[in-house]
């Protein structure tokens, strides 16, 4: 009777931290930028969030046909899921990551994107965990830690020379179709 207890409690935790995960990291990501997001000179940032944003929207719209990976979740649909990545996530990110950026120094600016891609890549792991992600296509986790080291980059990159940042994007897109095969059908 105590193991079928302990099941039970394990089965109701697991779910329960299913159905909130996605929205509880929504609310601290939005919180922790309200904190310490450089919300004075949001401005500076906007065109970086739109940039991050629209590649989200563009990724999401070329592989609905062909997923790389799909946010599973027992209430919210995937679109819904991916607009508050697309409109919460990167926008708070954003405001928390370029204003600390350190200027001075190379090995500083990369121990910054590492330090935001262990974040990124631990939040993964933890929707691996509690099913809350599943990979199609031959994406697969360590995929999406090369992709935060690109995203962040490709972030800090726009946010200095945003003509640069938008073709190296286009020959990454192109690049990521051909590696995992994604179908120009799945285009139209």
């Amino acid at each position: 009777m105590g193991a079928a207890l302990l099941i039970r409690m394990v089965f109701i935790m697991v779910i329960t931290f299913q159905l909130i995960y996605r929205p509880i990291l929504a609310i601290m990501f939005f919180l922790f930028c309200l904190k310490w997001g450089d919300w004075k000179n949001w401005r500076k940032y906007y065109p970086t969030m739109l940039y991050a944003v629209v590649w989200d929207l563009l990724n999401n719209f070329f592989t609905v046909n062909y997923p790389l990976w799909r946010l599973d979740h027992p209430i919210l649909k995937q679109t819904f899921s991916e607009l508050i990545i697309a409109f919460v996530y990167y926008p708070s990110s954003i405001l928390l990551y370029l204003p600390y950026v350190p200027k001075e120094s190379i090995v500083k600016q990369i121990l910054q994107i590492a330090f935001w891609t262990l974040l990124f890549s631990l939040l993964e792991g933890i929707a691996i965990t509690t099913h809350n992600i599943s990979y199609y296509n031959g994406w697969n986790f360590w995929w999406s830690v090369g992709f935060n080291v690109i995203a962040f980059s490709m972030i800090r990159l726009h946010y200095e020379n945003p003509l640069l940042a938008w073709p190296i994007s286009v020959l990454l897109f192109l690049i990521f179709m051909v590696i995992f095969k994604l179908p120009l059908s799945s285009l139209l």
